[in-house]
């Protein structure tokens, strides 16, 4: 079962060799509220604060996804505070296949969101993100035994992915996540 050893679980389609140069930029954690990047807004940007609210709401959907599959169960999460639709239905469905397995992950995934479209003057306000998720730091683990299950092989270590958020009322929803198998 590929599902019982991927530790970017929904991502459990992506293969290949990653390859990592030198020059890479450091990554932030997907779960730490740090500010946003220059590139998500300059300060002259009239949509800066949306945008550091999508990138907040993201960051905490990532701890909350996190969380669920360190102890592969949704409970006592805020997981769906975050995500509904494909999003949530995603991370749930993979924390199920972790329960099935006996498996849950340690460590946290590192990330490099920027928001690259957002459009506030709709009835119900879009934004979509694009993210650099790095999981070499976040493995699985046999839930009894606590032994590392490795990753299945050519899994991606490094991966991009796009997220689809509206903002309901005041909250920001992460609703579809698309992550392609290539490296960033």
């Amino acid at each position: 079962m590929t599902i019982a050893v991927g530790v970017a679980l929904s991502v459990t389609s992506c293969s290949g060799d990653s390859k990592e140069s030198d020059g890479s930029k450091q990554l932030s954690t997907p779960t730490e509220s740090t500010p946003e990047s220059s590139k998500s807004s300059a300060p002259s940007d009239p949509q800066a604060a949306d945008k550091r609210d999508v990138l907040t709401a993201y960051r905490s959907y990532w701890r909350e996804q996190a969380k669920a599959y360190s102890k592969a169960s949704v409970k006592d999460t805020d997981l769906d505070k975050y995500a509904s639709a494909d999003a949530l239905g995603r991370a749930e469905g993979d924390v199920l296949s972790l329960q099935k397995a006996g498996v849950v992950t340690r460590g946290k995934p590192t990330s490099d969101p920027e928001v690259t479209r957002i459009d506030m003057d709709r009835q119900v306000p879009q934004a979509t993100i694009n993210d650099c998720i790095d999981v070499s730091k976040w493995i699985s683990v046999n839930r009894k035994t606590g032994k590392t299950v490795p990753p299945p092989r050519g899994q991606l270590k490094r991966y991009t992915t796009t997220i689809e958020a509206e903002k309901w009322g005041k909250q920001w929803m992460m609703l579809k996540v698309t992550s392609k198998a290539r490296t960033c």
